[in-house]
């Protein structure tokens, strides 16, 4: 009994209140004899009640997180990396703060698209994927963008694997010699967040890039190699939240604790594929991650 309650403390310290996800989508099956108009009319009254709902779901998370903010004031702290590490927040609490900051700029934005487009809102949502509340996404939404995102990863590396000498040659003193996914253990100690990116060659860093999708698409599209000081401020940035994530996961009962949703997610942030993964095989990835 004792050990059933230790876990249940520790997911709840890892894994965010249900309130912070979107809602269950159900569709209706199109009825016999129905034209296309009235069952597409139908589906839209579903998915108008999946974004109301996920609305609701997206205040609670807001005023969960005012809440959090008042918890911190009230012992005299403001919200930041360290309010975590101190213990004063779970990773839970601090992964709601962190997420709820975006989520409250695109509340209104989607609020406005609701009364707008009522009914045939998701015939031009899932366009619109970054203004939208991650509580307001429909699976489909999600499955597109994880796509998009792998998709980008690989194509990523295989175009600096096609241009790897002229990379090198333009940096050829690196104080770092390891391959991608060796570096990318830069976030569990093999170098201080802080100075991780200084110490990478330009090879190595847009390696890193590539895989933790650090930086702006914009250059993939026009086919720009990123400045080398870019490369070292995302990835810094980067390594510095995950090193931070990676404690806290570590201290509120290690990612075997994660959830499906969690588990995912962390994955996805680390640079692992997802789709057509198995629960089994994300947590392995993901414990090789650890074991890095």
């Amino acid at each position: 009994m004792t050990t059933t309650n230790t876990l249940v403390k520790a997911n709840d310290k890892l894994n965010l209140p249900s309130f912070t996800y979107p809602p269950e989508l159900s569709v209706p099956a199109r009825k016999e004899g129905q034209n296309y108009a009235s069952y597409l009319f139908s589906c839209g009254k579903a998915y108008l009640t999946f974004y109301k709902t996920g609305i609701s779901h997206t205040r609670q998370t807001l005023k969960y997180a005012k809440t959090l903010r008042a918890k911190l004031a009230d012992q005299g702290k403001g919200v930041s990396n360290d309010m975590a590490g101190a213990g004063l927040l779970s990773r839970a609490e601090w992964q709601v703060l962190r997420r709820s900051k975006r989520d409250l700029l695109r509340l209104p934005v989607m609020g406005f698209l609701i009364l707008a487009l009522g009914e045939w809102l998701p015939l031009v949502v899932i366009y619109l994927t970054p203004v939208i509340p991650e509580a307001c996404r429909v699976p489909t939404q999600v499955e597109r963008v994880l796509r998009k995102k792998e998709e980008r990863r690989k194509d990523r590396l295989n175009k600096i694997a096609i241009h790897a000498l002229r990379l090198q040659s333009q940096d050829r003193t690196p104080r770092t010699d390891e391959n991608a996914v060796r570096l990318a253990a830069a976030a569990e100690g093999l170098l201080a967040p802080e100075n991780a990116s200084n110490d990478l060659s330009l090879f190595h860093l847009l390696l890193l890039s590539a895989r933790l999708d650090s930086h702006p698409r914009i250059l993939d599209k026009l086919n720009l190699t990123p400045p080398k000081w870019l490369l070292q401020r995302n990835v810094s940035k980067t390594l510095a939240y995950l090193t931070q994530d990676d404690e806290l996961i570590r201290r509120d009962g290690g990612s075997q604790a994660l959830d499906g949703r969690e588990l995912r997610r962390a994955c996805v942030e680390r640079g692992i594929d997802v789709l057509g993964k198995s629960e089994a095989e994300l947590r392995r990835s993901l414990g090789q991650w650890y074991r890095m």
